[in-house]
C-alpha cells in the first residue's frame, strides 16, 4: 500500500498553519486503512528535541495535542525521549496504529539516536505499510530523508545567529557540518528548513549539498506533500525549493505540483 509524507519547514504549531494541518488530516483519512469511523488517530513525538529538556519536550507535546487536536483527531503525544522509551511497547503500539505519525522539530542527530534499534522505530515502519501518513517538521522532517547535517554547536550556534539577526546569508562563513545518514524514507535527498530564514546558495556551492543528493529546501509555514504517486505539492504561505545536481533552483509556490523522480523504497 502507498503512504503519504509530508515535510515541513518549520513554525508548524505558529497562528496560520491550521489550514495546513487540516488539509493533512485530510490527506491521512484518504490513506488510514480502517474505515471504522474512530476519529483520526496522531501519533506526536518529539524525539528530536529530547536533548533540550523534559520542559521542552512538554512545551511541544502539549502545542502538538492543542494544535492537532483541532483537527478533530485523537493527539497521542509520546514522551519518546530516551532509547527505553522509544523501545516501550506501548509507545510502540501507538505509533503502528496511528493514521498520522509526526515527528517534531529538534536535532535530527539526536532523533536518530534514540530512535534506532527500537520497538518505535520498528512501528513507524509498520505504520508506513499499512498507509499512514509519515510527517516531519524541521529536524524530524529532515530525520525522514535520505542525509542531513549532524548540527554541531558550531553551526548552531552561526544560524540562531544568523535566524535573530538582519544580516545578508551570502555574507555569512557558515561552517560546514559533518552529513549523517537519515531514515531513508527518501533516499538521496536532504531537506533544508526553515529557508526563508536559512539559506544561501554559496552554501550549495561551497558544501552544504552532498554530491549526487537532490536538496528539498521549505520555507516555514510550508509543507511539501506527497501522496498516491511520486507527484508532491506545496501547502502554506512560502515556497519549496528543489536543487538537484544541476544546482539549478527549483521554486514552487502553494498549490505547485512536482516531481522528485527519486528512487522508490
Amino acid at each position: 500500500m502507498s503512504y503519504a509524507l509530508a515535510l515541513i519547514g518549520g513554525e508548524e504549531f505558529a497562528e496560520g498553519f491550521e489550514d495546513v494541518h487540516a488539509r493533512l488530516a485530510e490527506v491521512a483519512y484518504t490513506h488510514r486503512y480502517s474505515s471504522n469511523g474512530y476519529p483520526l488517530k496522531i501519533a506526536f513525538l518529539p524525539t528530536c528535541a529530547a536533548h533540550d529538556g523534559i520542559e521542552t519536550v512538554e512545551y511541544w507535546c502539549d502545542m502538538a495535542r492543542q494544535r492537532l487536536g483541532a483537527t478533530g483527531a485523537e493527539v497521542s503525544a509520546l514522551r519518546v525521549i530516551d532509547h527505553a522509551s522509544a523501545d516501550d511497547p506501548e509507545n510502540a503500539r501507538h505509533i503502528a496504529e496511528a493514521d498520522w505519525v509526526y515527528l517534531g522539530g529538534g536535532y535530527p542527530h539526536v532523533g536518530l539516536s534514540i530512535l534506532t534499534g527500537t520497538r518505535s522505530l520498528d512501528a513507524l515502519y509498520l505504520a508506513r505499510q499499512h498507509g499512514a501518513l509519515i510527517a516531519g517538521a524541521s529536524a524530524g522532517a529532515m530525520l525522514l530523508c535520505g542525509q542531513s547535517w549532524v548540527i554541531t554547536s558550531e553551526l548552531d550556534e552561526s544560524v540562531t545567529e544568523l535566524m535573530t539577526g538582519d544580516g545578508n546569508p551570502d555574507e555569512w562563513d557558515l561552517p560546514i557540518p559533518p552529513f549523517l545518514d537519515c531514515l531513508g524514507l527518501l533516499p538521496g535527498t536532504l531537506l533544508w528548513p526553515h529557508l526563508n530564514r536559512f539559506f544561501s546558495m554559496n552554501w550549495v556551492e561551497r558544501g552544504m549539498l552532498p554530491p549526487g543528493c537532490t536538496m528539498i529546501g521549505v520555507d516555514e509555514q510550508t509543507a511539501v506533500v506527497r501522496q498516491h504517486d511520486e507527484t508532491w505539492q506545496v501547502l502554506g504561505k512560502g515556497r519549496a525549493v528543489i536543487i538537484g545536481s544541476d544546482r539549478n533552483p527549483r521554486v514552487y509556490t502553494n498549490g505547485a505540483q512536482f516531481s522528485l523522480n527519486l528512487v522508490k523504497i
